[in-house]
Formats: structure tokens, C-alpha cells, sequence
């Protein structure tokens, strides 16, 4: 039988074949065990338990002066040189920085706009004409105060009123005259078309009449335009000559930059020319001195020959000779010293043409582009001249049609009254028809004395009305002058105060203490009220901020005393809580904390400070390593094991947790756990939720 096919053979070939596989599948579930748990990431535990937490409030800041001193001036200078540097320790009156020695900006522009209201005052006094004794009045302060220009345009009113009222008193008279002479007409003869004829023509004259004022009204305001546009020629003109003057001016410098060398060449050659006249004037003068001492000689000779002298001529003679030669001398010693004083003139206008940048000044000026707007500047004066004088023409041409109208409005009236004597005459007439000719007569000089109050009354509204006119513009002429020259004065103590708080050649330190920053530099000009220098003042402290919390700034109190870090880097450096107040950029949910820094410290310099002593005890305390935080919250991962086969497997399991306190090493935590569970701290791989992990050994 074969051996193959024996049953207890082959049954035991299959127990040793499952052995073996079996034995394999052991070996390789073990190898494969072994490389996975070496494959897992490897974690650090502790426990979770309760503890102690002492928080502390961490930040960081930048120290600045409490109190720093800026160093200002209230002009426009230019910076020569700086004499200090930011560190450096200053005494009060020290130099701080020098000065260029010029007038500043501020007390140029006053000076200028003083000019401008000085020369638009003349103008004004000239325009409205006005008085000497009205203008001393206004530049000695004795005018009308405002109640006095009141009462006399007051006056001027009730002056018009008055004149008003009595001229409708005079018109009512001629109403009731006119009533009663047709009554009186009424009574014998119907007049009613004469009647109504003398009142249309009345009317008409009336309008008339007042189409003359109102043409004589608008005449005497083409008037008065031209006198404006004259007075505008005037100050255009003006404008244009100063436009001129300060082209010219440049142009001239611009001008003398162009012949400069040819320029200081001729100063050259008149020094040279004064230095010749000079040598010969000296020249002649040492002449003229040693003709005279030899004269002077000859003379103490002669009388020496003969002693006593005997020839009083000749001795008269030799007199005269020394007299004269001596006035030759002084004539001469003033030519010397009239050469002299010309040649030092002329050696001292080429040592100041040839010292002189020009160049240089010329460029402060402007330049070409200042030079450029100067000239385009002058000509649109002259374009505003030429439109002013245009507008003259035009103001004359208005006089002139203002005129006419006057004038064919004058004819008008003129008609329209005769036409009213023509009327009334007709009523006249009519009426002296009839028999009650003496009442009519009566009637009708009532008429006539009523129509000639109403034409005086007419006449006295219309100059009172002239005067108010006159008045008025002369008392707005009056308070526009007083205005300028008000102006005037305020502007001249500006330029008093800019002149007396003008500074001198240095701006000097005002307190003692410390220089924290310059900032201007030489070469600069400085802009009013602007810092040119910070200066902590000696005494005075430093403060540093910065933002926590609101939930951390509860747990502080002002008073609280600040630790430092890297303490041992500074030397007695204290830091104190001064306040807490809402945080400028996020006021809902931080407080702004503010130190003061005490100490060997200077501003600009950063601190890093904590504060906070208050501890709390909380049932569930685990490392801070142990918090983590995803876009869901915060977490920590605990480990929890799992019974296998081959062993104990542990997963890493995801905890949410709320952080309620934390210190510098660990953090107090609200979870769902009982305590003492393992929380993972470190790993030496990233480790995520529901993975297996590997605890160290």
C-alpha cells in the first residue's frame, strides 16, 4: 500500500503543517507588534489633580518720560549747529542749538502785511476824500463811538420821517382842497371830467416826478462807479508798480550776477585809480612838507647871518614865503586826506562786492523760477490794469447814458406839469363859469397853498433823504477807515511782540535734565511751536503701558508692585501700577495698564514686566505643555487603555476643556473627568485624536 495514502500518516502531516504555520504566524505577529509599537509616537504623562495657581499678567513696553520738556521757539529760524546729542546731561541755560543770525519768517510776513494795510489805508483816505481833521480824528482815537454814529443816523431818519409825514399831511391838504373845489364846482356845473383830467395829469406829473428822482438816483450811482473804478485804477497801478519793483529788483540782481567778473573788475581799477591819486597826493604832501622845512632852514640861517637884522623887508619877504608855503601844506595834507578816505572807500566796496555771494542770494530769493513768477506776476498786473481802466470806460459810458435819461425824464416831467396847468386851468375855467365865482377862488387858493406846501415838502423829504444818503456813506467811510486803522495798530504790536520775543543767537536748555531726542539738524529752519528737542526734566519719572484683559486686569489693583524679567540685567529698577484704565483700541475687551518705572532707565528703552500675587486653589491643574488650541477651541489629550491579545493598546483621546487660570508652569482647566487621568504633555511625534500612542519607559 502506498505510504501516501495511509490516513494516520497523512493526518499527521497536517497536524505538523498547522503547527509550523501556526508557529510562523506567531513569530510574524510578534516582529509585527514590535515594529509598530516602535512606529508609535512616543508620549509623556502626568497626572490630572488639583493644585495652585498664581496667575501673573505678562507684557511688555516701551519706557517714556512722564513729563518730558519740549523745546520750542514761536519764529522761523535757520539751524547754524547743534550743540548736544541725545544722552547728554544739560544745565538750564545751556546752549542747545545755534542760530543763524536773521530776522525770522513770521516778523518778515508781519512787517510786509503791515506795509499792505498801511498802503490800502492812504488809498481808502484818498478814495472817500475825506477830511484832514476827519482822518486825525480816526488816527488820535477821538471819533464817534458806535452809539454817537447810531444817534446821528438816528437824527437823519427822524429827519426823513419827518419830512415824510409832513409831505403826506401836505398831499392829504391837497386831496381835501381838490375835494372841496369840486364840491364847490359840483354845485352849479359838472366838473367831474376836469376834475378827473387834473388828477390823471397829477399823477402823471407825480410819476413823472419820480422817474426824475430815480433817473438822478441811478446817475449819481454810475457816479459813484466811476469813482470806484478810478480808485481801483489807482490801486492797480499801485499793485503794478510794486509787481515792477520786486521784478526789477530781481532782474537787477540777475542782472549784477551776469556782469559780476566785469563788475569787480571796475571796483579793481577804481582802487587802483584812488591808489595812485593817493601816492601822488602823498607824494606832493611830503613835497610840500620839505619845501617848508627848508624853508623853515633858510630862514633860522638867515637871521643867524644876521643877527639883529637889518633888512626887515627881506625878513617880511622870507615870513610870507613860510606862511604861504605852510597853507600849501595843510591844502595839500587835506587833498591827502581826502585820497586816503577814497581809496579806503573804494578798497572797502571791492572787499564787499568781492565777499558778497550773490549767487547765493539770489538763490534764497527764488532763483529764475521766483524771478519768472515775479514777471508773469507783473504782467497779469498790468492785464487787471488794463481791465480796470476798461471798466472806467465802461463806468463813464454808463454816466453818460444815466444822463440822458435824467435828462429826456426832466423833459417828461416838464410836460407832464405843464399838462397839470393845462388841467387845472380847464377846471378853472369851467368852474368861473358859473355865479359862486368867490368861493371857487377861495377854493382854488386853498388848492394852490396846499400844492405848494406839498412841492416844499417834496423838496425837504428829497434832502433829507440826500442827507440820510450822505450820512450813511460818509459814517460807513468813516468805520471802514477806523477798521484799517485799527488793523494798522493790531499789526503794528504784532510786529512789536515778534520783535520783542524775537530770539537771540542760541536757544538754550530751560530746565536741568536730560536730552531724549534732537530733531532738527544744522542747516534746518525750525516751524513755530514746533519740538526741536525733548528733554526729560531732572526729577521727573518714566512710565511704561501696555494691554491685558479685562477678565486679567480684575485680578489687579493699582499699587501692585511689577517683577521684572532678566532682573539681574537691571539695577534698582521698581515698577508700580498706577492705573487701569480701558484699552484706546479695543475698550470692550482689554484695560490699558500703566507703571510707574522707577530706577536707572531711560526713555525709548523696552521692559518686560509681571504682575499679580493672587492664588486660587482648582480641582483639575495640568501642565501648560499639555493645553493645545484648534480652529474648535482648546483641548488636551488623555491617555485610555485598551486591553488586546498580544496586550494593553493606548489611544490618545480628545478632551474640550475651558482654561480658567494659568501661572507660568501649569493650567487650571474645567472637563468632564474625574481626576488622575493621564494627560499627554510632550510627544516625539504629532500625535491626533484616536491614535494609538506608546508610553515611555
Amino acid at each position: 500500500m502506498n505510504e501516501n495514502t495511509n490516513p494516520a500518516k497523512r493526518r499527521e502531516w497536517v497536524k505538523n503543517a498547522a503547527i509550523i504555520f501556526l508557529s510562523i504566524m506567531l513569530v510574524l505577529t510578534f516582529f509585527s507588534n514590535t515594529i509598530m509599537n516602535y512606529s508609535l509616537p512616543e508620549v509623556a504623562t502626568e497626572y490630572v489633580q488639583s493644585g495652585t495657581i498664581t496667575e501673573k499678567v505678562r507684557g511688555t513696553g516701551t519706557i517714556t518720560a512722564s513729563d518730558p520738556y519740549n523745546i520750542s521757539i514761536g519764529e522761523s529760524r535757520v539751524i547754524s549747529s547743534v550743540a548736544v546729542k541725545a544722552g547728554d546731561e544739560v544745565k538750564k541755560g545751556d546752549p542747545l542749538f545755534y542760530l543763524e543770525d536773521e530776522e525770522s519768517t513770521e516778523l518778515l510776513d508781519a512787517e510786509k502785511e503791515l506795509n499792505s494795510l498801511i498802503l490800502a489805508y492812504q488809498i481808502a483816505v484818498i478814495t472817500e476824500s475825506m477830511e484832514v481833521g476827519t482822518v486825525s480824528n480816526i488816527e488820535n482815537d477821538r471819533t464817534l463811538s458806535l452809539t454817537q454814529k447810531q444817534q446821528r443816523l438816528q437824527n437823519a431818519i427822524a429827519a426823513v420821517d419827518a419830512a415824510q409825514a409832513e409831505y403826506d399831511s401836505a398831499t392829504l391838504q391837497v386831496a381835501s382842497a381838490n375835494k372841496e373845489l369840486g364840491y364847490i364846482g359840483n354845485q352849479v356845473v359838472d366838473t367831474t371830467n376836469e376834475k378827473n383830467a387834473v388828477s390823471n395829469a397829477q399823477r402823471e406829473a407825480n410819476d413823472a416826478s419820480q422817474a426824475v428822482a430815480n433817473a438822478q438816483a441811478d446817475a449819481s450811482k454810475a457816479s459813484e462807479n466811476v469813482t470806484i473804478a478810478e480808485n481801483n485804477v489807482v490801486a492797480k497801478e499801485n499793485e503794478l508798480n510794486l509787481a515792477k519793483a520786486e521784478a526789477e529788483s530781481m532782474q537787477s540782481l540777475k542782472t549784477e550776477i551776469d556782469n559780476y567778473s566785469m563788475t569787480l573788475q571796475s571796483k579793481q581799477e577804481a582802487v587802483e585809480i584812488a591808489q595812485n591819486s593817493f601816492n601822488n597826493a602823498e607824494t606832493v604832501l611830503n613835497g610840500a612838507r620839505s619845501d617848508l622845512e627848508r624853508l623853515n632852514e633858510a630862514f633860522e640861517q638867515w637871521k643867524k647871518d644876521n643877527s639883529p637884522p637889518t633888512d626887515p623887508e627881506e625878513e617880511g619877504k622870507r615870513i610870507e614865503a613860510i606862511r604861504n608855503q605852510e597853507e600849501w601844506v595843510k591844502q595839500k595834507e587835506t587833498e591827502y586826506a581826502s585820497a586816503k578816505d577814497a581809496l579806503d572807500a573804494a578798497k572797502k566796496e571791492y572787499d564787499s562786492y568781492a565777499n558778497t555771494s550773490i549767487q547765493e542770494q539770489y538763490a534764497s530769493m527764488g532763483g529764475d523760477e521766483k524771478l519768472n513768477q515775479l514777471l508773469a506776476n507783473a504782467a497779469a498786473k498790468e492785464n487787471e490794469l488794463a481791465q480796470a481802466k476798461q471798466e472806467v470806460l465802461y463806468a463813464k459810458n454808463q454816466v453818460s447814458e444815466a444822463n440822458k435819461e435824467v435828462a429826456n425824464r426832466q423833459s417828461e416831467q416838464s410836460s407832464k406839469a405843464s399838462a397839470v396847468t393845462s388841467a387845472q386851468q380847464a377846471l378853472t375855467d369851467k368852474e368861473n363859469s358859473n355865479d359862486n365865482a368867490v368861493n371857487k377862488a377861495n377854493a382854488s387858493n386853498q388848492l394852490l397853498d396846499a400844492q405848494d406846501r406839498q412841492a416844499k415838502a417834496q423838496t425837504a423829504l428829497d434832502k433829507a433823504k440826500e442827507e440820510l444818503t450822505e450820512i450813511q456813506k460818509e459814517l460807513l467811510a468813516e468805520i471802514n477807515l477806523e477798521s484799517q486803522n485799527e488793523a494798522i495798530e493790531l499789526q503794528m504790536e504784532k510786529v512789536e511782540k515778534l520783535k520783542e520775543k524775537a530770539v537771540g543767537a542760541t536757544i538754550d536748555a530751560p530746565v536741568d535734565g536730560i536730552v531724549m531726542t534732537i530733531n532738527k539738524a544744522a542747516g534746518e529752519k525750525t516751524e513755530p511751536d514746533e519740538a526741536l528737542a525733548v528733554v526729560q526734566v531732572a526729577g521727573k519719572g518714566f512710565t511704561l503701558a501696555f494691554s491685558a484683559t479685562t477678565e486679567q486686569a480684575r485680578k489687579l489693583s493699582v499699587g501692585d508692585m511689577a517683577e521684572l524679567q532678566n532682573a539681574w540685567y537691571y539695577d534698582n529698577v521698581k515698577a508700580t501700577l498706577v492705573s487701569i484704565k480701558p484699552d484706546p483700541d479695543d475698550p470692550a475687551q482689554k484695560k490699558q495698564l500703566t507703571f510707574n518705572i522707577e530706577g536707572d532707565v531711560q526713555s525709548g528703552q523696552s521692559l518686560s514686566l509681571s504682575v499679580g500675587q493672587k492664588s486660587s486653589e482648582y480641582e483639575l491643574v495640568v501642565p501648560n505643555s499639555a493645553v493645545r488650541e484648534d480652529n474648535n477651541g482648546k483641548f488636551i489629550l488623555i491617555v485610555e487603555s485598551k486591553s488586546s491579545p498580544l496586550g494593553n493598546r493606548y489611544i490618545a483621546t480628545r478632551v474640550d476643556v475651558e482654561v480658567l487660570a494659568s501661572d507660568d508652569t501649569h493650567t487650571a482647566i474645567s472637563a468632564g473627568l474625574y481626576g488622575y487621568e493621564y494627560v499627554i504633555t510632550t510627544a516625539t511625534k504629532p500625535v491626533e485624536a484616536g491614535k494609538q500612542v506608546r508610553l515611555t519607559d
